[in-house]
């Protein structure tokens, strides 16, 4: 039986689903980073980074008019998928992109791209919705640290279910516990509600990931 599993090294070659999440976020950064610094000879260049804030972001006020008025354009449903593949900085970038490649190498190899897309995708809309209904009016969520959260959530599922021993298992889910913690603390520190789509989408990944697993649903017909 397999030991505790920590997460994996990103030097080898990552799955495809990673390189897709890491490819996409540094691409987006990248574009927005060259037009704030003029290297982009385009018209309204430098304000690309609010433009796509604005595009992207999820907004509690635009939420509560599609929940009043029954309406959801495809372009504002759009902003659930999105919001994570543009930051505020490079900074915030790069952070996201070095820990998605170490925890999506792992979570990928054992679940499989494909899946991980979609519980992502799903656990990172869960989010953004959950957000959207307790935030700031004026309030926008960006930035893919919901996407960190997600694939900590997947990683405890899967350590759950492969650690050999409750020693193994405290010791390998000790990640998303400190995860958790330490952005409760900064929202404590730094205020605001953005903490809640890190936690919704962490608690829908861990949620999510024995529903998808292959296999499930064959056991379930069995049955």
């Amino acid at each position: 039986m397999d030991t505790a599993p920590a997460p994996t090294s990103a030097i080898a070659p990552l799955p495809w689903a990673v390189w897709l999440l890491v490819l996409a976020i540094s691409a987006v950064e990248l574009v927005l980073w060259a037009g704030a610094h003029g290297l982009v000879n385009a018209a309204g260049a430098a304000g690309w980074r609010a433009q796509a804030l604005a595009w992207a972001g999820v907004n509690p006020a635009l939420q509560g008019w599609m929940v009043d008025s029954g309406q959801a354009p495809a372009r504002h449903v759009l902003r659930y998928l999105v919001f994570g593949f543009v930051h505020m900085g490079p900074v915030q970038a790069l952070l996201v992109v070095a820990i998605t490649a170490a925890l999506g190498k792992y979570c990928a190899e054992r679940l499989g791209s494909a899946r991980v897309l979609l519980v992502l995708a799903v656990a990172q809309a869960t989010g953004g919705v959950a957000f959207g209904g307790v935030g700031d009016a004026g309030a926008w969520l960006i930035g893919g640290y919901p996407i960190i959260f997600a694939l900590a959530g997947i990683y405890a599922a899967l350590v759950r279910d492969t650690a050999p021993d409750r020693r193994a298992l405290v010791v390998a889910l000790a990640l998303p516990v400190v995860l958790v913690v330490a952005r409760l603390a900064l929202a404590a520190i730094m205020g605001g509600m953005d903490w809640i789509a890190d936690v919704v989408a962490c608690a829908t990944a861990f949620v999510l990931v024995p529903v998808v697993r292959q296999g499930l649903l064959v056991r379930l017909r069995r049955r």
